[in-house]
């Protein structure tokens, strides 16, 4: 039987670190280790695995090796391609979707008492740091417009996609940085919400007393 599997963390996606993740975390003999970890990159049955021939299982295991070591936090570049659409990694929290500020808030807050929660999470957190653009005139580029069903697609496509090795970094910053951002953000919409009920008040004053350009009728 002959096994294709991934060599290094840039050929494992999302998807396949988060499935792969407990097997790595589950304490085990180093046989079983090694069939469950075989498992999830080759999608197999566990019957299928162990009737592997022993020179084959010796090659396999020499590929794995590098999940013995630590997947790269560097942020390397802040745009991406993955599955055919540009994204880049911005990190101003104001341009969310109110639906996703809500959603962030919860996830934040539920990450805090439980911190295993971010990596099946990031496929979702990856959507407010990572946004879809374009290219105009093929000389610049925009933001592509943002709505529900474009969140649910960029959540399917970093899903399935996107390289750990990119998602991971992203996701290291997401946790230590990203808590300031949304607070500075409350803060904003604080401060814009009361803007907003000063400026209602006078209007409504400004109506009782006969102003706002009105004349009033003696």
């Amino acid at each position: 039987m002959e096994v294709t599997i991934p060599t290094c963390w840039d050929d494992i996606t999302l998807e396949t670190y988060i499935n792969l993740r407990p097997v790595l975390q589950t304490e085990q003999t180093p046989i079983e280790r090694v069939i469950n970890i075989l498992c999830v990159l080759t999608g197999e049955k566990r019957e299928v695995i162990r009737n592997m021939r022993l020179d084959d299982y010796k090659k396999v295991s020499n590929k794995m090796e590098f999940l013995n070591t630590k997947i790269p936090s560097e942020i390397k570049k802040r745009r991406y391609k993955i599955g055919g659409q540009w994204y880049k990694f911005k990190t101003d929290a104001r341009k969310l979707l109110f639906s996703e500020y809500i959603s962030t808030m919860e996830l934040m807050q539920n990450i805090g008492e439980n911190e295993e929660i971010i990596y099946t999470s990031l496929p979702k957190l990856l959507t407010i740091v990572c946004r879809p653009v374009k290219r105009k005139f093929g000389l610049f580029w925009i933001d592509k417009k943002v709505d529900g069903e474009m969140i649910r697609n960029t959540v399917d496509n970093f899903h399935k996609n996107m390289p750990i090795t990119i998602a991971y970094p992203i996701g290291v910053f997401f946790c230590h940085h990203w808590g300031n951002s949304m607070k500075a953000t409350q803060i904003s919409l604080i401060q814009k919400a009361t803007k907003e009920i000063k400026k209602a008040r006078k209007e409504i004053v400004s109506v009782k007393t006969g102003g706002g350009g009105q004349s009033s009728i003696t």
